[in-house]
């Protein structure tokens, strides 16, 4: 008995740091840079929670900017965020992706301290479009930097755990600015503002760091043809000279962006065409909505973390963005039928509709990281993949637009039409991706026959 007894308090702390250390290999990449990146990542999440909960409220109470001049702000500084990409990706090709992501990260951090300066709306206007244009910007070079850090077999898992942290760290971000909006203290956002700007600091560093853990250079010299790359060995970093051609010629590729922007509107539908769907067509409370993007999160953080492995190779992210294409048509067939029933029958076919939409959303994630980067030539990935990452920004315009003029006023017929645009964006990036496709089964034919020759 007294053996029992004492054996049970020190099994209980073994028993936490199993599941604790199980969760953490789980959740973050399995390279020391790629945990590196996570930490900084962890850091510019938290940063955009706190600010995405509380810029709104100060600007309009502490600045006396009208919310209709805010939202034009934001308005004007997406569609500079939809340009800056194409600026500085060819940038990026030209002196590598990360001395121009860890200056677009310190820019951030500026606009910011310019955040706690401002006191018009000529100059909140400004930092806005500043700070905007340098985190659209940076978005893209992230994914080439991971390709640089992770073998070929790791990148994307590394981009899926990345994305997981980033929707724990805006959720923690979320919590922590109830203490700043608590306040009701100018002086605790202005604080919160030089925060967020030590923060963008920090991923800076961590970036910096992650590179010298990762033991390249920007231009490091070309591999023998004699020794191939491991499949399973960090990338080399391509050389930064411009020479993988212009993505604007390249009609394959401007045909899966443009389809990809269509693919994106999975985030349209969750953050503005849902809330507005469960009071106007549903006939639900406005909280329903709440807990239905409750489910979202939670499914987008579990999903990130298994299928992230399942999309190496170009062939395996087509099939895994057609599955994708299936569950979000299943997800716009749910809530076309859910569109103006009964109220318990419409909330469980809005839970199953979302859950769908989320595996769909999630699956089109993992499978477009691959497949952008596979279609894009090494010396010209940044540019190829700003130009890609345009497809978000154009949805941010042109979404909200679709959304509450076209979709929600059809009902039914609304979420037919979703439901063809996306099975068409799936078949035209599909069939625009067939002869990459067949380059990358050819090689792969080839090696067996090339080692055993």
């Amino acid at each position: 008995m007294t053996t029992s007894a004492t054996a049970t308090p020190t099994a209980r702390p073994s028993l936490l740091r199993r599941l604790s250390t199980g969760l953490a290999a789980t959740l973050l990449p399995g390279s020391r840079q790629g945990r590196i990146m996570a930490a900084g990542t962890t850091v510019d999440a938290v940063a955009n929670g706190l600010y995405l909960a509380t810029a709104t409220l100060y600007f309009v109470h502490y600045l006396n900017i009208s919310a209709v001049a805010v939202g034009t702000a934001i308005a004007s500084a997406n569609v500079v965020g939809l340009i800056s990409p194409l600026v500085f990706g060819p940038v990026a090709d030209r002196f590598g992706a990360r001395p121009v992501y860890v200056a677009l990260t310190l820019a951030r951090g500026v606009g910011f301290i310019g955040y706690a300066l401002v006191g018009s709306y000529a100059g909140y206007l400004v930092v806005t479009c500043f700070t905007i244009a340098a985190a659209r910007a940076c978005s893209p070079l992230l994914q080439v930097i991971v390709g640089e850090f992770e073998g070929a077999a790791e990148r994307t898992k590394t981009m899926a755990s990345l994305r997981a942290i980033t929707n724990i760290g805006l959720t923690v971000g979320f919590l922590l600015a109830a203490l700043v909006q608590a306040a009701h203290s100018r002086a605790a956002f202005v604080a919160l503002f030089l925060f967020n700007a030590a923060a963008f600091a920090a991923v800076a560093l961590a970036v910096v760091r992650a590179g010298r853990v990762a033991g390249g250079t920007e231009t490091p010299a070309p591999a023998s043809a004699d020794a191939p790359a491991s499949a399973d060995a960090p990338a080399a970093p391509a050389e930064p000279v411009a020479t993988g051609g212009s993505p604007y010629r390249d009609r394959r590729f401007l045909l899966v962006t443009a389809a990809n922007a269509i693919l994106m509107l999975h985030d349209c539908v969750l953050f503005i065409l849902l809330p507005l769907w469960v009071v106007e067509r549903a006939g639900l409370p406005a909280s329903a909505s709440s807990g239905l993007l409750a489910i979202n999160t939670v499914l987008t953080v579990v999903l990130q973390l298994s299928v992230g492995r399942l999309a190496q190779g170009l062939a395996r992210a087509l099939r895994m963005l057609r599955v994708a294409c299936l569950f979000l048509v299943l997800a716009c067939a749910f809530f076309a039928f859910a569109d103006g029933r009964g109220h318990y029958l419409a909330l469980g076919a809005a839970v199953v509709a979302v859950a769908m939409l989320t595996v769909g959303e999630n699956l089109h994630a993992v499978s477009r990281w691959e497949i952008s980067y596979e279609l894009a030539p090494p010396a010209g990935r940044s540019s190829y993949l700003s130009l890609f990452s345009t497809g978000m920004s154009a949805q941010l315009i042109i979404g909200p637009f679709l959304a509450t003029g076209l979709l929600l006023p059809a009902g039914a017929a609304g979420w037919v039409l979703l439901a063809a645009l996306f099975a068409g964006a799936t078949a035209v990036t599909v069939i625009a991706s067939r002869g990459a496709v067949a380059v990358e089964r050819a090689a792969t034919t080839a090696e067996p026959e090339a080692l055993t020759s």
